[in-house]
This record gives C-alpha cells, structure tokens and sequence, in this order.
C-alpha cells in the first residue's frame, strides 16, 4: 500500500473547521480548501488500490505540503500571536497543488491498467531476509491467525504510551514471516502514520539501518552521517503515530545505540522488534510479556511436510514412514521444513533418494542454496 495522505488530511481540516479559532484561513486563500480535496480524493483511491509505483511522489508532495503549513504555525506560534491568520496564497502551495493534480493522474492511470507493483532496491541484508519471508510463505503458518490476533490488539489499543512488543523464537520459527503480516494487515497500515520496516541482523550498520528507516517514511534516500541521520529520524517520528519494526536484534548494543531516537509521542506509538534471544526483548523492555512463536509439533510439522511434497496425495506408504522421520528432524522449525519438502518435491520419490536426505537433514538444506547462509549457521545450533 502506497503512503497514507491522513497526516495531511487531518491537518488541514483542522485548519478549516469553523468552529475552531487557533487558526483562520482568508476567505481569498482557496489553497488550503483545494489541497485537502485532492488529497482526500487521492486517499479514496489509494484506499481501493495499491499504488507502490507512486509512492516516492506521494510522500515527497505530502512532506512538502506539511513542513509549509507547519512551517508557516510555527512562524506565528514563535511571534506569539494568538492566531495563525492564513491570509496569502504562495509559489510553493501552487506548486503542490499542481503536483497533486500530477499524482491523481497518473494513479487513475494506474489504477485502469492495473499495473501496481513496483520492483524494489534492497540491501543484501533485507534481500535475504526477504528470501526467508517467501520460502515460509509457501506453506501455511500453523496458528498465525491467533498470533496476528493477538499482535494487532497490542499494537492498536487504547494505551497511549510507547511500547515495545518483542516477537521471540528460534531461528526459522517464522518469526518475521509473522512480523512482515503483522506490518502489512490493513487495519495496521490505516492505524499509524508512518510505518518503517528494517532489518538489524549480527553484524548490523547502524548507517545502513537509518538510512532504509529514513527511506521507508520518506521515500527519500539520505547521504548523511549518522548523527545527522539519528536527529532526522527523531524530528520525522517527532509527534507521529507511527510503527517501527526491528527485525533479527541480536544484541542489547544496537538497542542502548538507537533506543533515544525513537521518541515517545504519548499517542500509541508502537516498536516491534523479533530476536532469537529472550534476554534481548527483556532488556528493551522487561514491563511487558514477549510474544513467543511456538515450534510445530509433529504432527503439525508431518502435515507441512506432506501438503508441501505431496499435496492432496496420500503418497505411497513406505515414503511416508520415512518423510514423518524428516519432518521430526526438522525440529518443529517451519522454514527447516518449507525447504526440505521443496527438495523433496523436486527429486525422485524413491527410498533410496528420501532416505539419503533423512540422513542429514542439515546438510540437505545447505547444498540446497535455498536458505541463507546466516540461517543455516543458526540451524545447525538449533537442531
């Protein structure tokens, strides 16, 4: 889904509510009406479609138009007016307006030819967290309806104050496949403002991090040091509802170093972060319980395994026996699976061939080049 136009919707109706009286806009200032009609007819299409192709210019026109409003209340506010009397039109308005009308352009053309999806760059790091996240998508997260239930009640009740909701499990449990639904559930992305996703990882770059941050609220890329790039974070999160997500911390050290750049707004801000280690999520933050992503049993993990190999089949006996001791040595890992019924999916279905596999669960899933080499060093810890 492409960038939320509400932040700006919800400024300039308060600007223009009647029965308000901080801020007056000038019967001959039509630009303040004309940009909260074209942003809230934009808003209703990108209700109904995803426009990711749109999505920089989105955020860029609706950024611009904020800091020239805001700018303009803070002016007046320092000056110490009583009011902000909104009495002139401006070059920079105008041109926001004819951006604007550019955008809804091309999105009612978008819209018809139905083209919504755009390819996008990503560091090595998130390409193969991503490559994880497609792989659990093959299969069916046993019990995820309950966890994204319970997640989406954390994340959206009534508590004003920042929280923390750590996402816990074992390397291949699915914690991220389970975080990425979470980020992307439509009652979430209309719940915050700003939304921004990373990844951390063991040998994380604290540049690296801010910047994708920076790039996921803005649209923007940034070149600055890190300094610079940890105060703009703060000012754009500043006084925003917004969600972060912090995948794979593996250390408390990343935390101490990013914790004060992320400000508590008191209006039901919410950092999720997924780590294997649950004294991590403690340290964050020890006030609240940890969501804990639960292995398969082995019944679940045989029924994975089976649907992924053999779909609707019942498959010959003898494979069977053997595939329940595959999918036992999988330790109730949900990826650890995924890429072994992949494998077995693809290959001769003999005993011989299955059995050769059965052997050596861990080096299967290694000369498969499917899982990422971080996830297999992991795996051999966790089986």
């Amino acid at each position: 889904m492409a960038y939320n136009f509400q932040p700006l919707i919800t400024v300039l109706e308060g600007i223009l509510d009647p029965d308000q009286t901080r801020w007056i806009v000038h019967e001959n200032n039509p630009q303040f009406q004309s940009i909260l009609d074209k942003a809230t007819s934009l808003q209703q299409l990108l209700d109904k479609s995803s426009l990711t192709k749109l999505d920089t210019q989105i955020r860029e026109v609706a950024h611009r138009a904020e800091d020239i409003i805001e700018s303009r209340m803070v002016e007046h506010m320092l000056s110490g007016s009583d009011c902000v009397i909104f009495t002139f039109s401006t070059p920079d308005l105008q041109q926001v307006i004819l951006d604007l009308d550019s955008v809804m352009e091309q999105a009612e053309k978008l819209v018809e030819m139905e083209d919504n999806k755009m390819p996008r760059e990503l560091d090595s790091a998130m390409e193969q967290q991503l490559k994880l996240v497609k792989m659990e998508d093959k299969k069916m997260l046993v019990g995820i309806d309950a966890d994204l239930m319970q997640l989406k009640d954390r994340l959206t009740r009534m508590e004003k104050k920042l929280e923390i909701v750590p996402i816990v499990g074992m390397g291949g449990v699915g914690k991220t496949t389970l975080a990425r639904k979470l980020y992307e559930d439509p009652l979430i992305v209309d719940h915050f403002a700003y939304r921004a996703w990373t990844i951390v990882s063991q040998d994380y770059n604290t540049r690296q991090i801010l910047k994708t941050l920076l790039r996921c609220i803005t649209g923007n890329e940034y070149d600055q040091c890190i300094d610079e790039l940890k105060v703009m974070l703060h000012k754009r999160l500043y006084g925003r509802k917004y969600l972060v997500l912090l995948d794979d911390i593996w250390s408390t050290k990343f935390w101490d170093e990013m914790r004060m750049y992320f400000p508590d707004n008191n209006n039901g801000s919410r950092i999720v972060i997924t780590t294997r280690e649950s004294d991590v999520a403690n340290y964050a933050d020890s006030s609240r319980s940890q969501h804990q992503v639960q292995l398969l049993s082995e019944s679940e993990s045989w029924n994975l395994l089976h649907q992924l190999v053999f779909g609707e089949e019942k498959g010959r006996p003898e494979l069977q026996e053997i595939g329940r001791k595959i999918a036992n040595d999988c330790g109730g890992l949900p990826l650890a699976i995924s890429v072994i019924g992949g494998l077995l999916y693809k290959m001769e279905r003999s005993e011989d061939v299955w059995r050769k596999i059965g052997d050596n669960v861990i080096a299967a899933i290694s000369e498969s080049n499917e899982a990422p080499d971080s996830y297999v060093c992991g795996l051999q810890k966790d089986l």
